[in-house]
């Protein structure tokens, strides 16, 4: 049984957070020598397409509660944009080929050199099976049983290297399969957390909004009513100082 996740437009808290933990879970473990600046995510883009889920076995169902296994696949628009500083190395590029695209590329001098680096991470695509447990007061745990990582695109500022390009191909690629199955359990629950909190916290404005209103109402209409019963004692006297009867 699959059916349809309704993909929100994400409000600028959530996507800080979750540019701020990938910084984090992106320089977690052994980096490459080769990259030698903090890697930090400049833009994150959830895209407009949902991931598709297919429920394997439901283990717990109850109103605040629930935990399934599911068939996982996404394949959409979203993008990932870094950037960091990597040492370019005239060793590792063949000299026919350096020679090749001195016309139309940045070479390394004969000495390694440090320059700064954008890389795109775009077009995932992700098959694989996962245990959901959500919970409406301590959040969402999300754990892969499997690699899920099917294909990715990889573009850098040195796409027209084929060396480096191949390079950052292999290392993003191992940096995102360690993000999926140790990394992103914990993102994922402290991503719930700011949802769950946002929510509570509109959920109190809101009610306290309504009671503001209907106590302003009540008071309104007792002083509506004090004032009609004022006038009604004002008319009273103005009536029995001209001699005329009470109205």
């Amino acid at each position: 049984m699959s059916f349809k996740i309704n993909w929100p437009e994400f409000s600028d808290e959530f996507l800080d957070q979750a540019k701020s933990q990938l910084t984090v879970a992106l320089n977690n473990g052994g980096m490459p020598d080769n990259i030698v600046g903090r890697i930090e995510v400049k833009e994150l883009d959830m895209g407009t397409k949902p991931p598709d889920l297919e429920i394997l076995e439901i283990g717990e169902l109850a109103e605040d509660r629930f935990k399934g296994i599911f068939k996982l696949g996404y394949s959409g628009d979203a993008f990932i944009l870094i950037k960091t500083k990597v040492q370019a190395n005239p060793l590792t590029t063949p000299l026919r080929q350096r020679t090749l695209n001195a016309r139309n590329t940045m070479l390394a001098a004969q000495q390694p050199f440090v320059v700064p680096m954008e890389i795109r991470i775009s077009n995932v695509k992700l098959r694989g099976i996962i245990v959901l447990v959500v919970d409406k007061e301590r959040g969402i745990t999300l754990v892969f049983k499997n690699d899920p990582l099917e294909r990715v695109d990889v573009n850098s500022t040195f796409d027209n290297i084929p060396n480096i390009r191949k390079f950052l191909q292999t290392q993003i690629e191992a940096q995102l399969r360690n993000l999926f199955q140790n990394d992103l359990p914990q993102m994922v629950h402290n991503l719930s957390l700011v949802v769950l909190n946002q929510q509570a916290a509109d959920t109190a404005k809101a009610k306290a909004e309504a009671k503001l209103s209907r106590s302003y109402g009540s008071r309104s209409s007792r002083a509506s009513e004090q004032g009609y019963d004022d006038r009604q004692e004002y008319q009273s006297k103005v009536n029995g100082v001209a001699g005329n009867p009470p109205m």
